[in-house]
């Protein structure tokens, strides 16, 4: 219980406790800089007193290499923008919650409790985002909220739980069928589209028929395809204004592919953004309002619309650099190539849709809502690999294995 707890409120803090507006900014902050502060007390805690022996952090260098790129883009945001260490330490302090994957290594808490969890957020995501829906236009949640495409766009912290709680779901699906679990996919699915985002929509119905083809767990490939055809008629119905909206701002687009916001957003975080050769090595740095460069940046997100969140990757380079993105892109090779469980194969989707809106959507690896929840999918697959040897191991000997966390 103690556990869960704990994971629980680093959780909400690295949401930033979805940014309710009635709690401030500060109060936002603090809660931030207590979740940060849980994760360092547990390490040093297991540092100094743990005597037991922990399975093996299998991307333990790859987080060491995010934080080489962190560091380094400090002193660019000295030297380059002006702005001070103190300063940027602050800013970049959702960062920090990448240690959290070696906190979770000492609180070894098991991959069930986690993907309940998981789940248990995603509905909490889902509520969220329909108290805000119906509560337009009076603000509930202080983030970016529009009413265009014929939806309310919100843009709520915590969508990275959504998506791969939806995999999870139909994983499950997949060994067993049930209404529940059947209803549940339907309401995920239905705020992807209520967010009105192309990307999101296109890239999670793509992954959903990837799953039920390339599944193992399903005998008829062909009725389960028919049913998920069937399924989507009636949705397309109910969120008819939503779809053509989106076709609308597809085609406008599409006749003017270079005036495109992310187009020109991107161009100028990469050209224009830099202020010398070697920051193209360690990035700017994350920006702060109480500094001038912080306070150009949200100029040009006032002014023009150039977010460094709506260009994935691209915009977390700018900011950390090279390092980062190496440390990136082995993380979703290394994910997407090694052998993992047929239980945890959801996870490979989740990665999956990372990298199908990696450069049009906001930067995954480089977001403190979604920092944590890559934490959690790199110790459950540590977890899988570890009991997946220790099977091997005991299957030698003909023992029943003892798994670990699980």
């Amino acid at each position: 219980m103690v556990k869960r707890l704990i994971i629980l409120f680093v959780i909400v803090a690295s949401l930033g406790m979805y940014e309710l507006v009635f709690l401030g900014k500060d109060m936002i902050k603090i809660l931030e800089l207590l979740g940060i502060g849980v994760i360092a007390l547990i390490i040093l805690l297991q540092l100094v007193y743990s005597k037991g022996e922990n399975f093996k952090t299998n991307f333990g260098w790859e987080i060491l290499l995010v934080f080489v790129g962190v560091i380094l883009s400090m002193f660019t945001a000295f030297s380059g923008h002006n702005q001070g260490f103190t300063t940027t330490l602050i800013a970049q302090r959702f960062m920090y919650f990448y240690f959290f994957y070696f906190a979770l290594h000492f609180i070894r808490i098991s991959d069930v409790d986690l993907e309940k969890i998981i789940v248990y957020l995603a509905i909490t995501y889902v509520v969220f985002y329909l108290l805000q829906f119906v509560a337009y236009p009076t603000v509930i949640f202080d983030v970016r909220t529009a009413e265009e495409r014929g939806t309310v766009r919100i843009f709520l912290q915590g969508l990275s739980y959504l998506v791969l709680a939806y995999f999870y779901i139909l994983n499950k699906l997949f060994e067993r069928f049930t209404p529940g679990r059947l209803a549940l996919l339907f309401l995920f699915f239905s705020i992807f589209i209520l967010m009105g985002t192309r990307q999101i929509i296109l890239t999670m119905f793509m992954l959903t028929v990837l799953n039920v083809l390339f599944s193992k767990k399903i005998k008829s490939k062909v009725m389960i395809m028919f049913l998920v055809i069937v399924s989507a008629i009636p949705i397309v119905f109910i969120f008819q204004d939503i779809f053509l909206s989106i076709l609308s701002v597809t085609q406008e687009q599409s006749e003017g592919f270079e005036d495109d916001i992310r187009i020109r957003a991107a161009t100028f975080f990469l050209y224009e953004l830099f202020p010398n050769k070697i920051s193209y090595i360690t990035g700017n740095g994350a920006p702060s309002l109480n500094s001038p460069y912080g306070q150009l940046i949200q100029m040009y997100m006032d002014v023009f619309r150039f977010y460094q969140s709506d260009v994935g990757i691209v915009g977390d380079y700018s900011k950390f650099g090279a390092f980062f993105v190496i440390a990136v892109l082995a993380i979703l090779i290394r994910v997407l190539t090694m052998k993992i469980s047929s239980e945890f194969s959801y996870l490979k989707y989740y990665y999956f849709s990372i990298v199908l809106t990696m450069f049009t959507g906001g930067g995954t690896f480089g977001e403190g809502s979604s920092i944590v929840l890559i934490c959690i999918t790199l110790y459950i697959l540590d977890i899988d690999k570890h009991n997946r040897m220790l099977l091997e191991e005991d299957d030698d000997f003909g023992e029943e294995p003892e798994s670990i966390a699980g």
